[in-house]
């Protein structure tokens, strides 16, 4: 039954990741296909993280009070099939943005909820958590090489269609969750707003958004103007998705492995780890290095991301209540990816328009601020 569990919460992660392996490398580009300015393009992904602010913590505190997590992800991924739908058939950037907006409220908590359900299971011996969300990595891998083979055989405006399919895909595979852990957290316990804030306004969870949040929110040129920068340099289809691609490998490498650098660092330890990577990134591919290097610099994917995954998803685990770690997630991913990536996101934007792959430069900022921050977590909770 646990094996079982395992795969079948393996598969949903597998389509959420699909759907976010070509949404993020490709989104820009199906945008710009569509008439946006690279203006409109980074408002319209500021938008989407906005939206985070207010939906993400409202989402996931009543998912946790109802005890609906499974529930609430089927309802959701549905929601952003139907928001994807509209956005190919809407006309003009102002509504295909408002569609991708809605959309982003609908999948934005999949993945906090989805976290908090696997963490839970894999703490209690069902699975191993770092090995089930490989499958996620996986299917990132073929969304980014998929489209990328696509883009060279079709217009980037159809781009749109292919999305829809993958938001088809996540909300079909959500009813493969198990209810293992679905129900846990609200029975016969104090759920109110107040115990919320009693459990998440502290200085621990404080420190966990400014490590985590800084350090992730650092990917925002990567995320928002990779493609179309490595583009404008003249690498094909193929060669941007291999290059993704290449990042979520190394995040595979590192999930496969995650239990061991967790138990000898801690999950303070993972974050200062993530942070230091990060900029070590960042840093040098603000210096616009030649493809070889740039494929090198990639495999870095697994400390600046996945390592800094850990050590959030692990921190608010093992430090938080866990009746409250849905909420927690939610709380972390609004503020981490509504608030902080939004003005990271606008940071990319202007840096970008003004030079080029330099805005990187900014990025290694961020992740020199979140390893501070990472240090004074591991001294206040080791």
């Amino acid at each position: 039954m646990f094996l079982n569990a395992g795969k079948r919460t393996a598969a949903v992660y597998g389509a959420l990741l699909l759907m976010i392996g070509v949404m993020l490398p490709f989104m820009p580009v199906w945008l710009l296909a569509r008439g946006f300015s690279i203006a409109d393009v980074a408002t319209a992904l500021a938008l989407q993280s906005v939206v985070r602010v207010a939906a993400m913590p409202v989402i996931t505190y009543w998912a946790d009070r109802m005890a609906a997590r499974r529930r609430f992800i089927i309802v959701l991924s549905a929601m952003a099939a139907v928001m994807m739908l509209l956005a190919n058939m809407a006309d003009g950037t102002a509504a295909v943005t408002a569609c991708i907006v809605l959309a982003a409220v609908a999948w934005s908590p999949v993945m906090p909820m989805l976290d908090t359900v696997a963490v839970e299971q894999a703490e209690a011996g069902h699975f191993d958590y770092g090995r089930v969300r490989i499958a996620g990595s996986a299917t990132f891998i073929a969304g980014s090489l998929g489209a990328g083979a696509l883009l060279e055989a079709i217009p980037a405006a159809q781009l749109g269609w292919v999305l829809l399919a993958t938001h088809i895909g996540l909300a079909a595979t959500a009813f493969l969750l198990p209810r293992l852990g679905a129900a846990v957290a609200g029975g016969g316990r104090d759920m109110s707003l107040k115990a919320a804030r009693n459990v998440l306004l502290t200085g621990s969870f404080l420190l966990l958004i400014l490590a985590a949040g800084l350090t992730q929110a650092s990917h925002a040129v990567y995320y928002g103007f990779g493609s179309v920068h490595w583009e404008a340099l003249g690498y094909g289809g193929v060669t941007i998705g291999t290059l993704w691609s290449i990042g979520v490998i190394a995040e595979i490498v590192l999930f496969n492995w995650a239990k061991r650098p967790l138990d000898r660092f801690g999950p303070a330890g993972l974050l200062m780890g993530g942070a230091a990577l990060g900029a070590v990134r960042w840093s040098a591919m603000a210096l616009d290095p030649p493809l070889a290097m740039v494929a090198g610099l990639q495999v870095l994917h697994a400390g600046s991301y996945a390592l800094t995954h850990l050590g959030t998803i692990y921190f608010i685990r093992r430090k938080l209540d866990a009746g409250f770690a849905g909420t927690a997630q939610g709380l972390f991913g609004a503020i981490s990816g509504g608030v902080i990536m939004t003005g990271a996101i606008g940071l990319a934007g202007w840096a970008y328009g003004d030079q080029g792959g330099g805005a990187y430069g900014w990025m290694a900022i961020l992740c020199a601020v979140a390893f501070v921050a990472a240090a004074a977590l591991k001294r206040s909770a080791p």
